[in-house]
């Protein structure tokens, strides 16, 4: 089973994406603060991070330049920012992914599991 932390302040979206990755076998963690999530590195052990930019408190770019300092783990950044500047400026920072919302689920499941 593939255990993915999602970093997501969005309720709605959280809910719906753990259903519809569950039947794929991925288990969903997710977080709506980051800091909460980065503290979360330390006690679980996750095979991808799933990050929205727009998040409180922090900005999803520094969370991605954060979890890249600590750790390779496989990051996908899912955001409604359409800015170049945004997708280029994760993507350097570390992300290995940058998939614009909306989407549809089953092509972020394809990614996933490129990864």
């Amino acid at each position: 089973m593939i255990k993915i932390l999602l970093i997501e302040d969005d309720r709605e979206i959280s809910e719906l994406l753990s259903q519809y990755l569950g039947r794929y076998q991925m288990e969903v963690i997710s977080y709506e603060h980051p800091k909460a999530a980065l503290a979360s590195l330390g006690i679980e052990s996750y095979d991808l991070v799933l990050l929205d930019l727009t998040l409180p408190d922090i900005d999803g770019l520094e969370v991605c330049k954060a979890l890249r300092e600590r750790s390779d783990i496989p990051i996908i950044i899912s955001s409604a920012r359409s800015d170049l500047g945004d997708k280029v400026i994760a993507l350097e920072l570390g992300a290995d992914d940058y998939l614009p919302k909306p989407y549809e689920p089953r092509e972020l499941v394809a990614r996933i599991q490129s990864l």
